[in-house]
């Protein structure tokens, strides 16, 4: 489809963005609402679970003849998504520990959906960049311990590369 305007069907990372979006603004100093990020990151979270079930489509596009029509140079990536997913939020909620647990969480919670070993990779890589940049910023140290507490559960969770549906639900 061809369109004036990005659509979900047309755009995955729309959505994504969407929600990164409302999730930044809720924890903006003028608004300082928490609870709302975190049923953002509980919306990305579902929706990534989802998405490493799946095969991700090929760039490849043919007609109904199985002729070659168009080729995506851009293809989707589970890499980008998560990165689009996790980062602006990671980096403006760095100093709430309510918000770094959630995305923790998050990303055990999606890790639990997936074998894969490039998606536990990335999965690593962002709890990695979530433990580093909240150690920096968390100011009390029962809060430090708390996350570091969360983070090896989430380190645990992927080194197992465990199974376990809907641990958070």
């Amino acid at each position: 489809m061809i369109g004036r305007e990005r659509t979900e069907q047309q755009d995955i990372g729309f959505p994504i963005n969407q929600l990164v979006e409302i999730a930044l603004r809720a924890i903006s100093p003028g608004i300082n609402d928490p609870f709302t990020a975190i049923r953002c990151i509980d919306r990305l979270a579902a929706g990534l679970c989802h998405l490493v079930q799946r095969d991700f489509p090929s760039p490849y596009r043919y007609d109904k003849n199985n002729k070659l029509r168009v080729i995506i140079t851009e293809p989707i990536l589970f890499e980008e998504l998560a990165h689009s997913a996790f980062n602006q939020i990671r980096q403006y909620g760095k100093s709430d520990t309510a918000v770094t647990l959630r995305l923790l969480e998050a990303i055990d919670r999606v890790s639990t959906y997936t074998d894969n070993p490039q998606y536990q990779k990335v999965l690593r890589h962002h709890a990695d960049m979530i433990l580093q940049d909240s150690s920096n910023k968390l100011s009390q140290e029962n809060d430090c311990k708390e996350v570091q507490k969360r983070y090896q559960a989430v380190i645990q969770s992927l080194d197992n590369g465990s199974m376990i549906k809907n641990r958070y639900t």
